[in-house]
């Protein structure tokens, strides 16, 4: 059994006794807030994956008013981002299991911006069941990071989501795609997606708004395309599809 199943199976912060017992600390709603704060100091001191790993969960729940629950988060955040790369495992396999990620995603982009952060958020994605999310915010955030980047290997990681259950998901991985420079390929999976989303009524709107706004031809489906197109969308005599 693994240390990371020994920490799954007991559900106790990671690490050797002393780790576990700053980690506890620092999730303790009923704690005083120096408590936590020393707990959090003493688990940077350490700097340990384990111990980063427990600083995360402070980003898991809401202790007393926004302000207050807002200043140790931001205090936590600084200390994970000092630790430096040594907090790149313990932030992947955080993100992986948790729900929410938008204070692990800025941390991981705070660290590695300039290194591997693309390749850690392609990682990240094909960790990701391609067809359903009990919460699709994860994977919406990441694939909303991932869009800012242009790389030939971004369409072949999101384009299985573009069979994903939740329609914001297939949004937010149809916006990467389309935002690449491979124009024949994202031509391709925008037709096949607005003949294939007749019931995905904002799917197919979207696609088509991404042919009109790159000036993208139906050459070789305009029959098929004619037969689907929404009402506020015509196609030219060269087979561009336009917005009424």
């Amino acid at each position: 059994m693994s240390f990371w199943d020994v920490f799954r199976k007991k559900k106790i912060p990671p690490g050797d006794p002393v780790t576990q017992k700053a980690g506890v600390k620092l999730i303790n709603i009923n704690a005083e807030k120096a408590t936590r704060m020393a707990a959090a100091d003493e688990l940077a001191e350490m700097g340990t994956p384990e111990a980063v790993f427990c600083l995360l969960q402070r980003f898991t729940i809401v202790i007393g008013g926004p302000t207050p629950d807002e200043d140790e988060k931001k205090h936590v955040w600084n200390i994970i981002v000092n630790v430096g790369r040594t907090a790149v495992e313990p932030l992947m396999k955080f993100m992986r299991e948790k729900e929410t990620v938008g204070q692990a995603l800025e941390i991981l982009k705070e660290i590695t911006r300039e290194t591997n952060y693309l390749d850690l958020l392609l990682e990240l994605s094909e960790s990701f069941d391609p067809y359903y999310s009990k919460y699709p915010d994860k994977k919406i955030q990441v694939f909303r990071e991932i869009s800012s980047f242009r790389d030939a290997r971004i369409i072949d990681t999101l384009k299985p989501f573009l069979d994903d259950d939740d329609d914001d998901i297939r949004m937010a991985a149809l916006a990467a795609i389309t935002a690449q420079d491979d124009e024949e390929t994202v031509r391709e999976i925008l037709i096949q997606t607005i003949i294939e989303s007749y019931e995905r009524p904002r799917i197919r709107l979207m696609a088509c708004e991404a042919m009109v706004s790159k000036q993208l031809n139906v050459k070789g489906y305009r029959k098929q395309i004619e037969n689907v197109l929404p009402d506020n969308f015509y196609l030219n005599k060269k087979g561009q599809v336009l917005s009424r």
